[in-house]
């Protein structure tokens, strides 16, 4: 009997335990979801924030794509959100990248048209942090078409949303990149929706103004949170608790614009349909001349390009690496410590030529000599504040395509450097 009273004793413990146990794990979860996924809960019904959410609204656009989009979602299509930005887009200070901008809205989208909770949607994120538009568009073939799941019948992303308005202050193009890929994203034979996202630094300032122009011209979909959000910071939401630093928005910041995205395609889905699509042949802004750009990688090789590796006959495995990504470009053209001093070639028929590489801080890092057709175009080197994030160069700009010979080679001995990937048009 003792030992029997005894097990009764310890079971009641057991028992009382366990319920203490799911208690706390109750408790916690209702936490994580106050502080995560619906973060949003501590000025979502307040009337400050519907005002900033619909100041945020830049424009609804043509809204024919989006709808054709939400109704091929509520009818159990499989639908695939894709995003293109830089940190913010990949999540950089958010609690988790499940809090990111791009992961909650894809979540909401998924949610309000979505079937079965939204299973039928898919999120294809691709946001590098310290890098602009160019790069992201040397890499989509790569990082968002190659990403698109199986189950997605045609192999294209439906919505795309292009975030860069804190990224492409330095970027080489001059609005080109950018305005290439938003047109050809747009002609993809699916016909997907393009949003632009114009994320906003802690001191008010952006480039939206000039991407604007661009969302004007092919009647796209744009959210700002300069314009929306930014005005209500210390007005009416601490500034401290929306952003992590000068550029980075904390979970709730990431929570604000996935709402303003998410309430912009609401109301463009409540809006009378547009009578027809987009007019895409329209006079760029700046240019399209970087529309069907292909990209040279260290395992992949587009038709009519060789490629002769010199003494870049390495990969470098230590490149930036993240969630949304992984290794960001995969096998790339590394020239070693010991490789020599053979230049890399790159030669065929071409009018643009892009090379981002990483830029590194450290001593073991070289210089890089960029020469086209024999002649001396650009020395690359790393130095203080780089981090090693993928800078991008415009080396040639043709208007016309030629064949043309692109040399690199590493100046000095016993020195490292890093080709992330080679872009030509």
């Amino acid at each position: 009997m003792p030992d029997q009273a005894l097990h009764i004793t310890e079971t009641g413990r057991s028992l009382k335990e366990k319920s203490r146990m799911k208690r706390l794990a109750s408790i916690l979860a209702v936490m994580a979801m106050l502080w995560g996924g619906l973060v949003m809960a501590e000025y979502a019904e307040e009337a400050w924030y519907a005002e900033a959410l619909k100041e945020s609204r830049v424009s609804l656009g043509n809204n024919l794509r989006i709808k054709n989009v939400i109704a091929r979602a509520q009818a159990g299509e499989q639908i695939t959100v894709a995003t293109v930005g830089g940190s913010i887009t990949e999540g950089a200070a958010a609690s988790s990248y499940e809090e990111c901008w791009a992961s909650q809205f894809a979540r909401l989208f998924g949610e309000t048209y979505g079937t079965d909770g939204g299973t039928n949607v898919a999120l294809v994120n691709c946001g590098v942090g310290g890098t602009p538009s160019p790069f992201g568009w040397m890499r989509y073939g790569r990082d968002i078409l190659a990403r698109v799941p199986e189950t997605d019948p045609d192999g294209y992303p439906d919505v795309v949303v292009i975030e860069y308005a804190v990224n492409d202050w330095a970027e080489p193009t001059g609005g080109r990149c950018y305005e290439s890929m938003v047109k050809e994203i747009l002609s993809q034979p699916n016909e997907p929706a393009v949003l632009l996202l114009f994320t906003v630094r802690n001191d008010g300032w952006n480039l939206q103004d000039g991407m604007q122009k661009i969302g004007e011209r092919y009647g796209l979909l744009m959210v700002s949170a300069r314009d929306g959000l930014y005005p209500h910071l210390d007005k009416d939401y601490p500034k401290m608790k929306f952003y992590s630093d000068e550029y980075h928005p904390k979970s709730s910041g990431h929570r604000m614009m996935a709402d303003a995205l998410m309430q912009a395609v609401k109301d463009a889905a409540a809006a009378e349909t547009a009578e027809a699509d987009a007019d895409l042949s329209v006079k760029p802004v700046y240019a399209t001349d970087f529309t069907g750009l292909k990209t040279i990688y260290g395992d992949s090789i587009p038709e009519g390009i060789t490629v002769e590796r010199g003494s870049f006959d390495k990969s470098d495995k230590t490149t930036y690496s993240n969630k949304p990504v992984g290794q960001v470009c995969g096998k790339n053209f590394c020239h070693g410590t010991t490789s020599g001093t053979e230049p890399m070639k790159i030669t065929g028929v071409f009018s643009k030529c892009l090379i981002s590489w990483k830029a590194a801080a450290e001593n073991t890092y070289g210089t890089a000599e960029v020469r086209v057709d024999g002649k001396l175009k650009t020395r690359l080197t790393g130095g203080p504040g780089k981090w090693g994030q993928s800078e991008v160069v415009l080396v040639l700009d043709e208007r016309e395509a030629a064949e043309h010979t692109i040399e690199i080679s590493v100046a000095g001995e016993g020195k490292r450097f890093t080709i992330t990937a080679i872009s030509i048009r």
